[in-house]
């Protein structure tokens, strides 16, 4: 690999002073460019790249001051090392060399070991500079490329830089963001509570968030409310702390969690849980109910005439009258009581906390709902519903014999006629079918 000479523009309206530190700064293997005066030098600096400058301050035409003032303001000018040499050494023109732009002060005569070390040192500043912007850029590119917020700010909650990911997510600009408490990214109660947050840890110096993935409630620019994964890191500087936050929008996973978990647990097509969260739900409140020493129902409701209506208008017409049972059976319980849909056109309710006369009475009231016409199919239909219910502890003391109970009583209301429900043990009703 081929490594890059460093290039030297020398100005000095001598021809043997040029000649002489060329010489100089040949040997020590750097490319030299010669200017006779400040303008030649400003006119070869717009024309060959170059990483330092040597500059007599006192010339003919353009003086060293005005040539080195000419240099800063041309493309690359701030960034290149400028050394002014001179035969003055008085406060005056150091003081003028410094206004004009110059980044170190060498006498002349030249002292060539000086001049070499001035060379060198100032050559490496200026690639330690390039290397520190080099990987500020780096840094920047890869911050910015990441497909997560990143959000910085100091001790007092100030934001003191975010990337674009940040800036997409939140839709805030960069400079509304910047300077601002991170506050401003939360909804109410963390939004008010956040600065008491970092003065806790201020005070204390713990944390119980550092390095911990946490999943919390974001807000952006136009108020909605979305869910982030948030990690925050500590940056301990010389003077003072910083902390790194790591966000991710996780609204789509959260959508998808509460898809897989609704599949799991609940009837697609009427919305009531399924058989697996009803069998759950049961027993957990069997056990309620044994610890508490409190009467339980379990009504099962069975639709009447739902082949009838698949046969004859379809079986989107069928889905349509499992959607409104299902919506009417709901309706007709109390709050805490949990309707679910067993499979078919079978339907249970679980009453907790309730006694035999309640009990009857929602019972009652899901068959008068079931009653009245549905609008299927552009007409209107007539169904009915067979009810039976049982009692725990009464008519079982777990969870297979009452579900075998409440069918039993069930079956009862069918072979009765329909629209009727039937206790285990116990009163029974019926009513009129409509027909």
């Amino acid at each position: 690999m081929t490594i890059k000479r460093s290039s030297i523009l020398v100005v000095d309206d001598s021809r043997s002073a040029r000649e002489l530190i060329r010489t100089h700064l040949e040997q020590e293997g750097y490319a030299v460019i010669l200017a006779s005066d400040g303008r030649e030098a400003v006119r070869k600096f717009r024309e060959e790249a170059c990483d330092l400058v040597v500059m007599d301050a006192n010339m003919p035409v353009v003086d060293g001051y005005r040539a080195c003032a000419e240099l800063r303001k041309q493309p690359n000018g701030r960034e290149v090392e400028i050394l002014m040499a001179t035969a003055s050494d008085d406060d005056e023109s150091v003081e003028k060399a410094f206004a004009a732009g110059a980044d170190e002060y060498i006498t002349k005569p030249i002292h060539w070991v000086v001049l070499k070390k001035r060379i060198r040192l100032a050559l490496d500043k200026r690639r330690a500079q390039e290397e520190v912007a080099e990987g500020r850029a780096r840094m920047e590119a890869i911050v910015n490329s990441a497909a997560d917020a990143i959000v910085v700010i100091n001790a007092e909650g100030i934001m003191e830089s975010v990337n674009l990911a940040a800036v997409r997510m939140f839709g805030y600009s960069m400079s509304e963001m910047v300077g601002r408490n991170v506050s401003m990214l939360m909804p109410s109660p963390h939004r008010e509570q956040h600065d008491g947050y970092l003065s806790a840890y201020r005070n204390s110096g713990k944390s119980r968030v550092l390095g911990l993935k946490q999943e919390l409630a974001a807000c952006r620019k136009d108020g909605r409310i979305f869910p982030v994964e948030l990690t925050i890191s500590e940056v301990k500087l010389r003077d003072r702390v910083l902390f790194t936050g790591i966000l991710r929008d996780i609204t789509e996973r959260k959508e998808a969690e509460r898809q897989i978990y609704f599949q799991a647990n609940y009837d697609v097509l009427t919305g009531l849980a399924n058989r697996s969260l009803f069998l759950r739900t049961l027993g957990e409140a069997i056990a309620v109910a044994k610890r508490r020493e409190q009467e339980l129902a379990l009504l099962f409701v069975d639709l009447d005439r739902f082949k009838w209506v698949n046969d004859t208008l379809g079986h989107g017409a069928g889905d349509d009258l499992l959607r409104l049972s299902a919506n009417r059976i709901r309706e007709s319980v109390r709050e805490g009581d949990t309707p679910a849909r067993l499979g078919g056109d079978e339907f249970t309710v679980i009453l907790p906390q309730i006694d035999r006369a309640e009990a009857t009475a929602i019972a009652r009231r899901i068959l008068e709902c079931l009653n009245d016409g549905f609008p299927l199919g552009g007409e209107e239909v007539q169904i009915s519903g067979s009810l039976g219910v049982a009692f725990f502890p009464g008519d079982a003391g777990d969870m297979n014999g009452l579900l075998k109970c409440a069918d039993e009583a069930m079956y009862r209301s069918k072979k009765a006629g329909r629209n009727a429900c039937h206790l285990f043990a116990g009163e029974s009703f019926a009513m009129p079918l409509k027909y």
